[in-house]
């Protein structure tokens, strides 16, 4: 079986690579080989002493990375579940073909390409060392694999209600933030910026399963063999215990989640626009995709920022609602995408188009603003300083409008294949489609279009001129006004002319 579902996958991902596919593959295939190549630098640069630390912490990134990048859509399983309900095939045997299916795919291949700082690791420490590398690395591929797929299965057992999608984008989004801010864990142990892993981390890091490739190549190094025995043993041994798992997620069928609302009565939208504000409204309290992404943003920046309270840094405080922003624009720019079919209903209506771009944008507005300017005074009011005051002022209108006009145009250039909600599993992470990319791109975007203030502000700051950073607000309001506009009537253009071909993409 595993030899007929590999093909199949390859097949799968060379007939869907085009459009947003291939650029969200790309951009991760991009962003994966500079990782791996950082880790081979770090293993190479690292000194004697150091370098096994910092493999350890890198091998637990890959971890942490695998678990938690299914569930926020960055990857796309291709082959489900669902495709192969009527072949006769066992739990186990089910499972072990899609583990051997979701071994073909970019992640895959970068993680082995990493994982090759391993073999320089191994020969630094001593010949002998290598085979044991060679053959630690790809058993720790496959659990990695496994251990995905697990803990997707597993979510999604959870995750049947618009409560349960919110609660369980808490550890997603504190784990995400981890990485990108585990630097301030470490700072905040150690009393400074220390280069090397402090011991204590290290050996905890060793018993868990991201290290054990690490202890057997240094076990093998000083000649206890029976150490790295026992390691082999285990990847193994978690190898199968994973599938067994998986296998047993697998046999209950996973039945459609549908959130049924009550029936619409009273007020009656006057206007076309009021119409789209109010189903994108229930919309958003109803869709698990949306509420599950929302909710992860805000998450996120709320860890991100608070997390370096434990150095005693409080200037990210004024500028969560900011960064909030940010982030809610990649996490939210999936509007059309998971209306899926929807979409005709739009079309078949004569000058609809404009009312569904401005509509969504003023529900985005009236959703993400008032979250957006609560975390903004609370954090300037935390920080006690009017230092960043300037700096979150000058950058929270633009990002407010410059994001509800990238938000709908994004929608609409890159839309993603997403279920029609009627079709969906219970799991809104791996339901969203791959959002990684679409994420960098908007903070990438956003970056840009707020560069009039954001320079203002810089050059501000270095010349301690408080007229020209307080300038960036006024200049902030008036881009943010126009972008909103600009970009939305860009958005209505695509609409009107390219429905059809929208359409046919989220089919």
């Amino acid at each position: 079986m595993v030899g007929v579902l590999i093909p199949m996958k390859y097949q799968i991902l060379r007939h869907s690579f085009t459009g947003t596919k291939a650029a969200t593959t790309v951009s991760g295939l991009v962003t994966g080989l500079a990782a791996a190549g950082c880790t081979l630098w770090l293993t190479v640069a690292a000194g004697p002493d150091r370098a096994g630390g910092a493999l350890l912490l890198t091998t637990a990134s890959w971890l942490i990375g695998w678990v938690i990048g299914p569930m926020m859509g960055g990857t796309d399983p291709g082959l489900r579940r669902e495709h192969l309900r009527h072949v006769p095939l066992t739990d186990r045997q089910l499972a072990t073909g899609l583990l051997g299916a979701a071994l073909v795919g970019v992640g895959p291949l970068v993680t082995l390409i990493g994982g090759t700082a391993l073999v320089w690791y191994a020969l630094r420490l001593d010949l002998a060392a290598v085979p044991v590398a060679l053959v630690t690395l790809p058993l720790f591929v496959l659990l990695l694999v496994a251990l995905s797929n697990v803990v997707v299965a597993a979510v999604g057992r959870v995750l049947n209600s618009r409560l349960s999608a919110a609660l369980m984008a808490i550890p997603w989004g504190v784990l995400v933030c981890m990485a990108a801010q585990g630097w301030v864990v470490i700072v905040a142990i150690t009393g400074g910026p220390e280069t090397a892993l402090p011991p204590f981390i290290a050996d905890k890091l060793r018993y868990a399963p991201s290290g054990w490739p690490v202890v057997a190549i240094e076990a093998a190094a000083r000649g206890d063999w029976a150490l790295v025995g026992a390691v082999v043993a285990g990847l193994v041994a978690a190898i199968a215990v994973a599938v067994g798992a998986w296998a047993l997620l697998l046999r209950r069928p996973v039945s459609p989640t549908v959130i049924r609302g009550t029936r619409w009565s009273g007020w009656r939208p006057p206007t076309a626009l009021a119409a789209v504000v109010g189903k994108e409204l229930r919309t958003w309290r109803r869709d698990l995709i949306r509420i599950h992404f929302l909710a992860f943003a805000l998450v996120y920046v709320v860890t991100y920022v608070l997390l370096p309270l434990l150095i005693n840094v409080t200037d990210y405080l004024p500028m969560a609602g900011v960064f909030f922003t940010v982030f809610a624009v990649g996490c939210c720019a999936h509007l059309h995408s998971s209306d899926g079919t929807a979409l005709w209903q739009t079309l078949l209506a004569p000058g609809a188009e404009r009312a569904d771009v401005r509509g969504r944008q003023r529900a985005w507005l009236m959703l993400v603003a008032p979250v957006a300017i609560a975390l903004t005074v609370a954090g300037a009011i935390w920080h006690g300083a009017w230092d960043m005051v300037a700096w979150a002022v000058g950058l929270l209108p633009v990002v407010l409008g410059g994001g509800a006009g990238l938000l709908v145009l994004i929608s609409v250039f890159m839309p993603m294949r997403i279920a029609d909600p009627h079709k969906r599993g219970s799991n809104p992470g791996s339901d969203g489609g791959g959002l990684s990319g679409i994420v960098w791109l908007a903070l990438l975007s956003m970056t840009l279009l707020a560069s009039p203030a954001l320079a203002l502000l810089i050059v501000g700051t270095v010349r301690d001129d408080a007229v020209l950073r307080w300038l960036a607000t006024p200049v902030s309001l008036v881009l943010g006004v126009a972008l909103a506009v600009g970009l939305g009537r860009l958005a209505v253009t695509r609409l009107t002319r390219r429905g059809p071909e929208l359409l046919a993409k989220l089919g």
